[in-house]
């Protein structure tokens, strides 16, 4: 019972990386993925201290630091699209300051 209930959020996990990674044309997609993985991360560390008899304190650290992880990333995508008008990663340039 244990492997099956660990197995779907891995396996969950997993499809947010590919998701990651082939949607990298806007940060907005990346974001959502990266923010779907960090769910599926708190999702695991809560099963394994379920079962384990653990305290959640990790989890809620791990649930800190991934809001703390999403808010910067939003932060970052504003002043991007208000200096470059989209959200295209392909459109930042090294040069433009």
């Amino acid at each position: 019972m244990f492997y099956i209930l660990m197995s779907m959020p891995t396996f969950l996990m997993i499809g947010g990386i590919w998701v990651f990674v082939s949607k990298r044309n806007h940060l907005m997609n990346m974001l959502i993925s990266l923010e779907y993985i960090a769910l599926m991360g708190f999702f695991l560390i809560l099963l394994t201290s379920l079962f384990s008899g653990f305290e959640n304190y990790l989890g809620m650290v791990f649930l800190i630091s991934s809001v703390c992880e999403g808010s910067l990333g939003v932060s970052i995508l504003v002043s991007m699209v208000r200096s470059y008008g989209s959200d295209y990663i392909s459109s930042l340039s090294i040069l433009a300051c």
